[in-house]
């Protein structure tokens, strides 16, 4: 096995109180195996906690979707939100290729979408952009199928079974050309369809991203989701612009503060300086006016196997808009890998 654990300390603000402090701690761990030259294993598992004197959100994803199994053991449901705890499997799966096919079958996390901010076709992970420990979400049980008709065209077809025996899928035909990609899909979810498309443009100094779905819902009517996004590298950093719409509250979650339909614009900068320091401010803005998003990211190597990290999310002005996060929360890491 290998893995990552770190330990976590900071601050945070509620919207009507004062500054508080908080521990956060993450143990994740991970085994990939190749059984035969086809069939290759992997799993993945993580413990976290969290331990505030108020009552906060939790510093891991906390997925819309519940499994058919419950692989999970934590307080969610009963802790007062001032400690939480969670010991869950991420990934148990079989991974089989030969040739053109390709499947794979259990507990599992397909790689869909690609902008870098929140990616609408991502159909199986439905998680708000701005959660603070985005990485390794809990996977879904179900089976992926994926078959190469040509050198550059192929197709992808991934059904997972949810709580109470529903099932939800998705087919997807990828077509790669030569510094083109052109994605449309299908999906089935519980309650509504989604019709999606993906297209990615490489050009010399620059690359190009759009990414929607449009939902049709039970009762009839429709929303979407999209996000254009425009990036290049200069001089080793990667600087980013995307802009979002949301229609129907899930690209900021419970942070929209009620009001699914705004448009948003994201700008990054990544980057890594001497020493091994790498840079990822961000910042966020509602274009229909209100309180902006300064998300600052910074990390330092400083040995193989120890990563020193701080971010932080500060929401700047107190005029109406459509963000409702809290004041600010910042907080400092030390993880080591193994």
């Amino acid at each position: 096995f290998s893995g990552k654990i770190g330990v976590e300390g900071g601050t945070y603000q509620p919207a009507d109180g004062p500054v508080q402090p908080y521990a956060y701690s993450r143990l994740f761990l991970e085994d990939h195996e190749d059984l035969t030259p086809s069939l290759s294993m992997g799993l993945a598992g993580e413990a976290d906690w969290q331990g505030a004197p108020i009552p906060m959100l939790s510093a891991w994803p906390l997925d819309a979707v519940n499994n058919y199994l419950n692989l999970q053991a934590d307080n969610l449901s009963s802790s007062d939100g001032g400690d939480l705890y969670s010991l869950r499997l991420d990934r148990a799966y079989l991974h089989w290729a030969s040739g053109s096919l390709e499947a794979s079958a259990g507990l599992w996390k397909p790689d869909w979408g690609g902008t870098a901010f929140y990616r609408p076709t991502d159909y199986f992970n439905p998680l708000p952009a701005l959660v603070w420990q985005a990485d390794e979400p809990l996977a879904s049980e179900g089976l992926d199928v994926s078959c190469f008709l040509f050198d550059d065209l192929s197709l992808e077809g991934a059904v997972r079974w949810l709580e109470g025996g529903d099932a939800e899928g998705a087919v997807r035909l990828v077509d790669k050309g030569i510094g083109i990609t052109f994605t449309p899909s299908l999906s089935w979810m519980t309650g509504r369809n989604g019709l999606g498309l993906e297209m990615a443009g490489t050009f010399p100094n620059f690359q190009v991203r759009l990414e929607g779905v449009d939902w049709l819902y039970a009762d009839g009517h429709t929303a979407a989701d999209w996000t254009a996004e425009l990036s290049t590298v200069n001089k080793g950093i990667r600087y980013t612009a995307e802009v979002l719409g949301d229609n129907t509250g899930e690209i900021l979650g419970s942070d929209s503060n009620g009001s699914p339909r705004a448009n948003y614009v994201f700008l990054s900068a990544e980057g890594t300086l001497e020493r091994q320091w790498k840079i990822a401010p961000g910042l966020l803005t509602p274009l229909g006016g209100g309180p902006f998003l300064l998300w600052p990211k910074a990390s330092w190597d400083f040995s193989p196997s120890w990563k020193l990290r701080f971010q932080a999310q500060l929401l700047l002005g107190n005029w109406p808009g459509p963000l409702a996060l809290a004041p600010g929360r910042c907080g400092l890491s030390v993880q080591n890998s193994f």
